[in-house]
């Protein structure tokens, strides 16, 4: 959440950079489109999350999906979140949580169409969750759940189709508030580690200042986390690290690998991405009307913040922002990677581009991501090549935290989910070009949306998008776009490094030009995603090469694969 600024300053302030930038011709008619079929689907579920007043911070934030194929048949399976309803007791002095919401397994029939199966599979459960990760946490082949809550949190161990609770024989004790949570392999040992990133301290006994609300222009509203309020409200909840032991088992290692914080901070999601090109996993965290985070990796799992240092924990005006998702991909394909950072009403989007070494310039307005951010309240947010024409273009959930938003001057509860089109400028270079309105059909309509999730359910080879909003049932938006090129999916089996392959680094080389993508399954915010990697390739006749540099250092090439096809990569395994 963030204090009210002035919208016109720095709406003026994301505009003048981005004049002057002129885009080569767009074709007559968008080749852009989504059809809303959620519905259709039968994704039914109805996310909960608090009292509709929102007076409490914990109410607003919503709650995110995960793709997965947890009976091992192949195609994408879908787990949604919910949260929890709460009652104001005696004016808000005390909440209630009403525990009867529940999240819901869907099981993918084909043809886009879903069942829900939560009950056989133990996810049937009513836990009020925000964050989800997955992968396969005990390397036997089959993808877990993690579910970061308000509330303990919870790790599902999946065997054969079914959901164990396995929390407390893991090792792994959240209690605080999770935002964020990501799996990776810290020290390439070969199992996964985890991230958590918690938001903030909060008892439903005892609300801030004993329930009596903050006053906004004579309306009531939700006090926001401490640095906005300067009242002590809401303060900062310290993240933790554990560090995986193998079959499952985890320990806590926050100080150990110098991860604690002189003061904790208000964090939303955290991502892994090897920001220097070293070869190991560093952490970035965002957080709310604070300097984001940078966690250098020494190559032993060990960490160092940076986030000042190499310019990525504040935005353009050199200010802290209200940051929510964080996204890393290699937007400008020079093979490094580059982050985008969804922020608050009244603040641009970051685009923090890597020079090679791990260190950031935000380039968000230049590039044509800053302008149309500035009166949204962007969340989740994810690459992707939506035409297969070979660039990036990006997807942002919009929402705001104020239901009474446009009462106390600010942007609407609901707003468009966002389209950012990759075309190219006069330069030579890509930019962005918000084109919501111009492709219209699925993103069409206001929502106060959340999570998003991005997989290809219906293997046609292109990207679907799950997108979760405040009281309402999930969007599935089907990509029906017009192709424009060729496309490609790998699918990672690690041996020596953990089963995911995540943090490897992938390169397809085709028609003179080479993609890089970075295997993760979780990222831009409280969201997991298809398990294998996308790559748009433009009009390519054949595919030269796929190159794999796997977390364990080994190196796999594969030449010539099929054009339109799933790859699977197998690492060549070696005894432990």
């Amino acid at each position: 959440m963030n204090a009210l600024r002035s919208p016109a300053a720095l709406l003026l302030l994301a505009l003048l950079p981005a004049c002057g930038e002129e885009l080569a011709p767009l074709p007559a008619e968008p080749r852009i489109e989504f059809a809303e079929v959620g519905e259709r689907a039968g994704l039914a579920l109805v996310q909960a999350s608090g009292d509709p007043r929102r007076w409490y911070i914990p109410e607003s934030n919503g709650t995110g999906a995960a793709w997965l194929d947890y009976d091992g048949d192949g195609d994408l399976d879908l787990f949604v979140g919910n949260g929890q309803r709460v009652r104001y007791v005696d004016n808000g002095a005390r909440l209630e949580i009403a525990r009867d919401a529940r999240s819901a397994l869907y099981r993918n029939d084909g043809g886009l169409r879903f069942t829900d199966v939560s009950a056989d599979t133990g996810c049937d459960r009513r836990d009020w969750v925000q964050a989800i990760a997955t992968a396969d946490v005990d390397n036997d082949g089959d993808t877990d759940l993690y579910l970061g809550c308000i509330g303990p949190d919870v790790l599902l161990r999946n065997d054969g189709g079914s959901f164990v609770e396995a929390t407390a024989e893991s090792g792994i004790r959240n209690e605080l508030w999770a935002a964020g949570a990501a799996f990776a392999d810290v020290d390439n040992d070969g199992w996964l580690d985890l991230y958590v990133a918690n938001y903030c301290l909060f008892d439903f006994d005892n609300p801030p200042n004993k329930g009596v609300r903050n006053v906004i222009k004579e309306i009531e509203v939700a006090w926001g986390p401490e640095e906005e309020n300067k009242k002590g409200f809401n303060p900062g909840a310290p993240d933790v690290l554990f560090l995986g032991l193998g079959g499952g088992k985890f320990r806590e290692a926050t100080a150990e690998r110098g991860l604690v914080l002189p003061k904790a901070l208000c964090s939303y999601a955290a991502v892994f991405s090897d920001i220097d090109g070293d070869g190991d996993q560093d952490i970035l965290v965002g957080n709310d009307m604070q300097p984001s985070n940078l966690f250098v990796n020494d190559g032993r799992g060990h960490f160092t913040e940076e986030g000042a240092a190499r310019g990525f924990a504040l935005g353009a005006d050199g200010r802290a922002t209200s940051a929510m998702g964080l996204v890393p991909e290699d937007v400008d394909f020079d093979g490094d990677f580059d982050v985008l950072r969804t922020n608050f009403d009244f603040e641009p989007n970051s685009l923090h581009i890597n020079d090679g070494t791990g260190r950031f310039a935000d380039r968000a307005r230049p590039l044509g991501l800053a302008a149309g951010s500035v009166d949204k309240l962007g969340w989740g947010a994810a690459f992707l090549d939506a035409e297969l024409d070979g660039d990036l273009d990006v997807l942002i959930a919009n929402g705001h935290v104020y239901p009474q938003a446009k009462e106390v001057g600010m942007s609407g509860w609901k707003m468009e989910t966002q389209l950012y089109e990759a075309v190219t400028g006069s330069s030579g270079a890509v930019v962005w070009l918000d084109a919501t309105v111009r492709i219209g059909g699925g993103l069409e309509g206001l929502h106060s949306a959340r999570g998003l999730a991005l997989g290809d359910p219906d293997e046609d080879g292109d990207l679907d998008a799950l997108v979760t909003d405040m009281d309402e049932r999930p969007r599935l938006l089907e990509n029906r776009s017009a192709r424009a090129g060729r496309w490609l999916a790998v699918r990672l089996v690690g041996a020596r490094s953990n089963r995911d392959g995540i943090g490897a680094k992938v390169t397809v080389r085709a028609g003179g030009r080479a993609w890089t993508r970075e295997a993760r399954l979780t990222a831009g915010l409280y969201s997991s995603h298809d398990p294998r990697l996308h790559f748009g390739l433009g009009k390519v006749s054949k595919i030269d090469s796929v190159e794999v540099r796997w977390p364990s250092g080994a190196r796999s090439v594969v030449a010539g694969p099929a054009l339109d096809s799933i790859l699977v990569v197998p690492e060549e395994p070696q005894s432990r």
